[in-house]
């Protein structure tokens, strides 16, 4: 028999310490040596009772093998995306009490989110450790409500996360391992912070767990994010689907009722996104047992997709009513993974005529670009500073729109915290300057009215820069002066139609625009970001803002150059019959060409869109 102790170790019948687990100093996560453990272990089931746990869910060894794929490759941190009643929480306090007894000296932490949860999973590690033969025990020292003490010297601490900030977790502790449970429920983000800064780096044996059911965008919704980017960390999704018994017998009354011959639109839509996300077939049972699921148990769609989520994109669910139609949402993302945007950074001098824009990577990129400058398209611009819509968002952005009759399509993004005003206003006359024939709507509350004030200083050192004119988004000082020069820039201050006041009732003009042209189909919108941002804008009473914590820059940015479109540029592009179909066909042409065109030529003039000589 395959024992913890080793494949042919010896065992210390008499209780002393197990020395012949096999050890994981190289990270093999060695799972047929784990899973045998898990066999002598005792748990207690929902469907049937006291068992051991020598038959695991295929949920339980999809996460464990994916743990032990990204321990291989040299990661160690893993975020887990789980529904409801999956046996994640049961497994992974079957790795806790393992990872102990294979790893001498380990100090490690059970971290739950309320007092009452850690005293079920610590009365759970205790049976589990009295219904352990006695070759594959580690003898205790002490175990109580703060701690398990093994005599090989390694140490689990029992910590409470809480539903408010405290700010203690991890105080006074090096961590080499942690299981982090029901992470969303956590009400402590400066005490996750510090547990997370507690953590080992480089000790080889080092694991970090956190799993949880997704509640609203919040603490582990961030995390979950930033471990799908992240290098050193992975984000692992388990869907309802891999668990084998959510299923219903197809002799049932429960699948004659529930299963009709065919799917509806919603589920064929996750059924197909389960297939070419996960590679995974779902049957007529498994739909059976959903819709019972639904029907006679949650009896609320959006509490379902919550705890029981089809793929992650459907976990995350919104207090008050999402603003903007989630279907729409995800048709977006599909559109933009589909996308091939070039990535920029900046680089600032002393001077405005210092800038510079440099080639970058998505990670380090603050300008993404859709879609370089065409001379002949006519575009919005949505600028949104730092504190500028609210006291919340925290970071300068920029919407670059091209602008037909019949819609817009996103063409750049600008995005970042780490800047000053008058950078900002640099920024906004590289890309105005650069995208010609732009409209441009400023955010003008608070930082707004410094970057005005930049604007104008801008143009009155213009005279002395020469008359050099932008050609293309490299081009930064020539792009600068084509916007300064602009004849229908009007810089006089607040009152001029490059500026936006933001009150409660103009934020909802400008989002019930955005909100219009976006699911009517009329709006392309590439960037990832702004339509994550999107889901988690909500409708609460007489407010619409961005949930909890959430950033809604982007957003605002976009509602800004959506405004400007409705009000200033559309219709002027209606009356002269600029479609998306007719710009599209003068995109390689020449204004010299264009100019012979009197029809365009007479456009031109009217909208007053010119670049001044």
């Amino acid at each position: 028999m395959l024992s913890a102790c080793g494949e042919s170790g010896e065992h210390d019948h008499g209780g002393g310490d197990c020395h012949q687990y096999n050890s994981v100093a190289e990270m093999n996560f060695n799972l047929k040596q784990f899973y045998n453990f898990c066999s002598q272990l005792k748990i207690e089931t929902k469907e049937h009772g006291l068992r051991k746990m020598d038959h695991l869910l295929g949920t339980q060894t999809y996460v464990m093998d994916e743990i032990s794929k990204g321990l291989a490759d040299d990661v160690h941190f893993f975020v887990i995306l789980k529904g409801r009643q999956l046996g994640i929480t049961t497994i992974s306090l079957a790795l806790d009490l393992y990872w102990h007894f294979i790893n001498a000296g380990l100090q490690g932490t059970l971290t739950t989110d309320t007092e009452e949860n850690r005293e079920m999973f610590r009365s759970t590690l205790s049976m589990y450790m009295e219904g352990l033969p006695k070759e594959y025990r580690i003898p205790l020292i002490a175990h109580n409500r703060n701690q398990l003490s093994l005599k090989n010297r390694s140490r689990l601490f029992y910590q409470v996360a809480g539903l408010r900030a405290k700010g203690s977790l991890g105080r006074g502790k090096a961590i080499t391992y942690l299981h982090g449970t029901e992470t969303s429920s956590w009400g402590d983000e400066e005490g996750l912070a510090s547990l997370l800064a507690s953590l080992a780096e480089t000790n080889p044996n080092r694991l970090y767990i956190f799993e949880s059911t997704a509640r609203g965008f919040n603490m582990f919704h961030d995390m979950y994010v930033t471990a799908k980017k992240a290098r050193t960390q992975r984000a692992i999704f388990c869907g309802w689907w891999r668990n084998e018994l959510y299923s219903v017998d197809g002799n049932t009354n429960i699948y004659k009722v529930y299963w009709d011959g065919k799917l509806t639109p919603e589920e064929k839509e996750w059924v197909r996104e389960i297939k070419k996300l996960y590679n995974v077939e779902i049957n007529s049972r498994q739909i059976a047992w959903w819709r019972w699921k639904l029907h006679e148990g949650i009896k609320d769609e959006a509490l379902m997709y919550q705890e029981f989520p089809p793929t992650e994109d459907y976990a995350f669910i919104m207090s008050g009513t999402s603003y903007f139609s989630t279907v729409r949402c995800t048709e977006a993302a599909k559109l933009s993974k589909k996308a091939d945007p070039e990535y920029f950074r900046y680089s600032f001098g002393q001077f405005f005529q210092d800038t510079n824009v440099l080639r970058s990577n998505a990670r380090l990129a603050s300008l993404i670009i859709y879609e370089q400058p065409v001379d002949t398209a006519y575009y919005v611009i949505g600028a949104d500073p730092a504190y500028g819509s609210s006291d919340w968002a925290d970071r300068f952005c920029i919407q670059v729109y091209r602008v037909y009759s019949d819609g817009l399509d996103q063409v750049a993004e600008f995005a970042t915290s780490e800047l000053n005003t008058y950078q900002f206003a640099w920024v906004i006359s590289h890309l105005a300057g650069a995208y010609k024939n732009s409209t441009l709507n400023l955010e003008i509350n608070g930082p707004g009215q410094a970057v005005i004030n930049e604007l104008q200083n801008l143009k009155r050192m213009a005279i002395s820069m020469g008359n050099k004119m932008g050609k293309d988004l490299m081009d930064v000082l020539g792009s600068m002066q084509n916007y300064i020069w602009r004849r229908n820039d009007s810089m006089t201050g607040p009152g001029s139609s490059m500026g936006y006041l933001t009150t409660q009732s103009s934020k909802e003009r400008m989002l019930s625009y955005m909100k219009d042209y976006f699911e009517r189909g009329m709006m392309t919108v590439l960037s990832m970001e702004l339509i994550e941002e999107m889901k988690t804008i909500v409708r609460d009473g007489g407010s619409i803002e961005a949930s909890g914590r959430n950033k809604d820059d982007r957003v605002i940015a976009t509602a800004l150059a959506c405004v400007a479109y409705a009000e200033q540029v559309q219709p002027r592009l209606i009356m002269n019959r600029i479609t998306r179909s007719s710009s599209k066909a003068l995109d390689d042409k020449t204004p010299e060409q264009i100019a012979m065109n009197r029809n365009v030529s007479d456009y031109l003039k009217y909208i007053g869109l010119h670049d001044a000589n």
